[in-house]
C-alpha cells in the first residue's frame, strides 16, 4: 500500500465522507503531516503550512501536477471540510494562509 492509499484509509477511518477521501485530500493530509513516500507515519509533523506549500509538496514529493491557481480547489475540496471536522485549525490569517 502506498502513502496515498494509507492516507485515504486514514481519512476513511476518521469518518470523512467519500468526497474527502479523494487524492487531493490525501495530498493535503500528507503535506500537513510532512509525510513523504519514505517517511514513517510515526514521524508525522504538525507545522503551520500554507496552501501554496501543500501544492508544492504534492507536486515535488508525489509527482502531481497541480498549478498554483488551484489553491481554491484545495481550500474548497479539502481544507474547508478538514477544518469543519476539526482535523486542521484555521490560523485566522488571510485566505492564502491556512493551517
Amino acid at each position: 500500500m502506498d502513502k496515498i492509499d494509507e492516507a485515504r484509509e486514514l481519512l476513511k477511518m476518521l469518518g470523512m465522507p467519500k468526497a474527502q477521501q479523494a487524492d487531493i485530500c490525501c495530498y493535503v493530509l500528507l503535506a500537513i503531516a510532512g509525510i513523504k513516500k519514505d517517511t514513517a507515519w510515526k514521524d508525522a509533523g504538525n507545522e503551520w503550512i500554507r496552501i501554496h506549500d501543500i501544492i508544492q509538496f504534492a507536486n515535488t514529493c508525489y509527482g502531481s501536477t497541480y498549478a498554483e491557481n488551484s489553491r481554491e480547489t484545495f481550500r474548497k475540496q479539502a481544507l474547508h471540510h478538514f477544518r469543519n471536522a476539526a482535523l486542521v485549525e484555521d490560523n485566522g490569517k488571510a485566505t492564502n494562509g491556512f493551517i
